[in-house]
């Protein structure tokens, strides 16, 4: 699949008290270490909670309708899955990966739509890229933001390719979560 917008990143799109409550609430739930599901473990160091909270899906899913429409994936979205609280310390990463499963949940329904939220910015490093294609490719095309914003989002395809560089000063957190919906459909 060929997108003309690999990404839709808008700065200061909740308030930094949105922020704070995601961070307040990430660090009470069960923290542990991230793992991969269906890659390298090594790949991948930070720590994570999860957040299955109708009421914050309820208010982010308008702005990632928004960002749907405005990027033109026009994706049919249904539902989504649980939040990730996300935090990076110094020497913490997540290389390049794609958030799209081998095969479609139970339900028949797919991982569409990615999205990052700063909840923080004092840190250093951290920096978070979307490439187009494969990033190994000698086609590619990479796309790094570097010192996000608190309350910054990015949403992307989640079959797009996507790391977190270390961080090498502070704690990143983040939340991170995905919108599922029917397969797409090839005519």
């Amino acid at each position: 699949m060929n997108l003309e917008n690999l990404y839709h990143i808008k700065e200061g799109i909740v308030p930094n008290s949105f922020c704070d409550d995601i961070i307040a609430t990430g660090e009470t739930k069960n923290i542990t270490d991230a793992t991969i599901q269906d890659g390298n473990n090594n790949n991948r160091s930070s720590k994570v909670s999860w957040l299955d909270d109708k009421k914050l899906q309820t208010s982010l899913s308008n702005l990632i309708q928004i960002a749907n429409d405005e990027s033109n994936w026009n994706f049919s979205l249904k539902e989504f899955e649980p939040l990730q609280y996300t935090i990076y310390n110094v020497g913490d990463h997540y290389d390049w990966h794609i958030d799209s499963h081998k095969k479609p949940y139970k339900n028949g329904l797919i991982r569409k739509l990615s999205f990052t939220m700063c909840l923080n910015d004092d840190f250093e490093g951290g920096e978070f890229c979307v490439c187009n294609p494969h990033p190994i490719s000698e086609k590619t095309k990479i796309h790094t933001f570097n010192k996000l914003k608190k309350g910054t989002m990015i949403v992307f395809p989640s079959h797009i390719w996507h790391k977190v560089g270390k961080v090498t000063k502070g704690t990143r957190k983040t939340l991170v979560g995905w919108v599922v919906g029917t397969q797409f459909i090839w005519h």
